[in-house]
C-alpha cells in the first residue's frame, strides 16, 4: 500500500503554467509521477486552479477519478460546490471545467498513469478515441459530518455515492464514516483495478502514523482490504474503486 500525508504532500507544491493550454495553476503529486507514457503505476496529484481559470474539455485515455475539495465553479453544464466527485472512464470527453473567483481545487486520480489529456479542439483527436463504457458520473453536495456528530458516531457507515450505472466490473465510490477510535475493514480491492481513500475528515491512523485530510492511500488489487483505524475524532474517507480492465 501507499499512503502520503497531505501536509507532507504540499510541501512540494508547484506554479505552474500547464504545458498544452499555457492555464496557470498549482499542482501538487501525490502518487506517481509525471509521464508522457499509459503505464500500470497509480498516478494521482492535486490541482489548484487561478481564479476564473477555465480546462477546455478533453479526455484521458486511462479511467479517472476527481474530487473537487475547494472552491466553486462548473464541470460542463453543472454548477458545482465542494465536495463534489467525478469518474470518467477511459477515452470519454468531458468539460469544461470553469473556476469561480475563488479559484477550485481538485484532486485528480487514476489506478493506471496517462500520457496527457487529448483535446476535443485538436483537429487529430478521433483518432485517439477507442471503445470504453463511456461513463460519466457525477456526485455533488457531498456532506461532511460537523467534528462532535463524527466523533460520537456508534456505527460504522458505508456509503455508496454513484447511482443509476453499471458497477459490474468494480466500479464504485463510498463514503466511509467511523466514530472516534472505531475500526472496520473497507472494500475488497481483489474486484478492481484498484482503490483509493482519501481522508476528507477526522483522520486515518495506519504504520504508527496519522494522516489526517487531504491525505490518500493506494491499495492494489492484490493486497488484503485496508483495516480502516479512526483516531481521536472519528474518520471520514472516499473510498474509490476503480473498474478491472479489460482482459
Amino acid at each position: 500500500m501507499q499512503i502520503v500525508s497531505g501536509a507532507e504532500a504540499k510541501r512540494g507544491r508547484e506554479y505552474e503554467l500547464t504545458r498544452e493550454t499555457g492555464r496557470k495553476q498549482w499542482r501538487t503529486q501525490y502518487i506517481g509521477a509525471r509521464t508522457r507514457e499509459i503505464g500500470l503505476e497509480p498516478q494521482a496529484f492535486l490541482a489548484e486552479m487561478g481564479a476564473n481559470g477555465l480546462v477546455v474539455p478533453h479526455f484521458h485515455e486511462v479511467n479517472q477519478f476527481q474530487v473537487l475539495i475547494a472552491g466553486s465553479g462548473s464541470l460542463g453544464r453543472s454548477p458545482i460546490t465542494t465536495i463534489a466527485l467525478h469518474y470518467a472512464d477511459n477515452h470519454t470527453a468531458y468539460g469544461p471545467i470553469q473556476a469561480g473567483p475563488a479559484g477550485l481545487s481538485f484532486f485528480t486520480i487514476r489506478a493506471q498513469s496517462d500520457s496527457r489529456p487529448v483535446y476535443l479542439h485538436s483537429p487529430d483527436y478521433k483518432s485517439f478515441l477507442k471503445p470504453s463504457k463511456r461513463r460519466y458520473l457525477l456526485a455533488t453536495d457531498i456532506v461532511l459530518s460537523t467534528e462532535p456528530v463524527l466523533q460520537h458516531r456508534t456505527e460504522v457507515a458505508l456509503e455508496s455515492l454513484l447511482k443509476d450505472a453499471d458497477f459490474s466490473d468494480g466500479l464504485g465510490a463510498y463514503m466511509l464514516r467511523l466514530g472516534a477510535d472505531m475500526k472496520a475493514v473497507g472494500p475488497d480491492p481483489k474486484t478492481t483495478s484498484g482503490q483509493y481513500y482519501l481522508v476528507v475528515g477526522g483522520s486515518l491512523e495506519c504504520q504508527d502514523t496519522t494522516y489526517r485530510p487531504w491525505s490518500l492511500a493506494f491499495v492494489k488489487p492484490d493486497e488484503q482490504p485496508l483495516m480502516a483505524c479512526a483516531g481521536p475524532l472519528g474518520l471520514e474517507a472516499l473510498v474509490l474503486n476503480f473498474p478491472k480492465l479489460a482482459a
